[in-house]
């Protein structure tokens, strides 16, 4: 939950916890790799924002995925680590990126991660941004693309999703679901 303005706010992540399973990892790995996500998308952020990030340990191969990739795809960055809110369904949530590929298309949603492996959540965290992004006057590509950074600083895997009414609907049952529950 997150208070702005006087009202509470469902996080994406909040919505998307019964669709995690993390059973068998100990909260001192999770909290590790939470850590180290955090730090690389403060680093990311910071090089878009035109800053000189300093990486040097663990999450140095991640940022150099990320350059990889800036350097092979040459997006023009919109915005970067932007919170948008939607009052009618009191949720939350911070986007990594929005891109321009082409000049005259939609601009492109980017979120960045470091995980071992593609979650099934993502498909549901790309609509869900979407949403947000559609609720707030947006106009985003129906394509949402989310890159698997490398840990050895090779290019990142892309994971790319389509905006599916299927999956939208599921995620507006998601929020009701929680909203129930709280």
């Amino acid at each position: 939950m997150l208070e702005h303005e006087g009202k509470l706010y469902a996080r994406v992540s909040d919505i998307l916890k019964p669709f995690v399973n993390f059973a068998g990892i100990s909260q001192e790995v999770l909290s590790k790799k939470a850590s180290l996500g955090t730090l690389v998308h403060k680093l990311i952020n910071e090089e878009i924002e035109g800053l000189l990030p300093v990486a040097s340990g663990k999450e140095l191969g991640y940022v150099q995925s990320f350059y990889q990739w800036r350097n092979a795809v040459n997006p023009v960055f919109i915005e970067s680590e932007v919170r948008y809110y939607c009052d009618q369904k009191m949720i939350t949530g911070c986007i990594d990126a929005l891109i321009q590929l082409q000049p005259e298309e939609p601009a492109v949603l980017v979120d960045f991660k470091t995980s071992v492996q593609e979650s099934p959540t993502w498909i549901l965290q790309a609509h869900l941004y979407h949403y947000l992004l559609t609720t707030n006057g947006k106009n985003p590509a129906k394509r949402m693309l989310f890159l698997k950074l490398d840990k050895e600083g090779a290019l990142p895997k892309v994971f790319e999703y389509k905006l599916d009414v299927n999956v939208l609907n599921r995620c507006m049952q998601a929020i009701q679901d929680y909203w129930t529950k709280w």
